[in-house]
């Protein structure tokens, strides 16, 4: 029997209205997509970068495991051989539905628990930014909390 490898990448959506302003502004809005959405925008990508050929090479073992609308974190699963065809076009994610999105490949791994552990530092680091941030704000800082450490467990089928 024969295993096949995959890679995982843990990619963050940034809505491009907020991209370009200072970090005064700290982004709470969620995405406003499902998972079926973001797997067609990223091989529509990958089509028009790499053509028919990069479109059939990952059609198969692609899938969005992991799609949280709130922190805008996403895990996507490729084969291990077309994830370079995946990976370059990423960054080229400019549309998600309708919404203007800019893309960060954060992470790529090889398991989905390290893909999760990454996941959970980065947001335990992004919450120590966020607390700064509210420092002179009125805010509840629980709520906060609640929004930003919404990870939920990750199901690998």
């Amino acid at each position: 029997m024969v295993r096949f490898k995959k890679r995982y990448f843990v990619v963050e959506f940034e809505q491009a209205q907020y991209v370009n302003q200072s970090k005064e502004h700290f982004d709470l809005e969620p995405l406003n997509s499902k998972d079926i959405d973001i797997a067609n925008a990223v091989k529509d990508k990958v089509q028009e970068l790499h053509g028919d050929f990069g479109r059939a090479s990952i059609s198969v073992g692609f899938k969005v495991i992991y799609a949280n609308t709130t922190t805008r974190l996403v895990i996507i699963r490729t084969r291990h051989g077309p994830h370079r065809l995946v990976a370059s076009a990423l960054p080229f994610v400019t549309k998600i539905r309708a919404e203007g999105v800019v893309g960060q490949l954060l992470y790529t791994g090889a398991t989905i628990k390290h893909c999760q552990l990454f996941m959970v530092r980065r947001q335990t680091r992004q919450l120590e930014m966020a607390k700064k941030w509210l420092a002179n704000k009125k805010m509840d800082q629980e709520k906060l909390k609640e929004k930003i450490m919404d990870i939920r467990q990750i199901d690998p089928c």
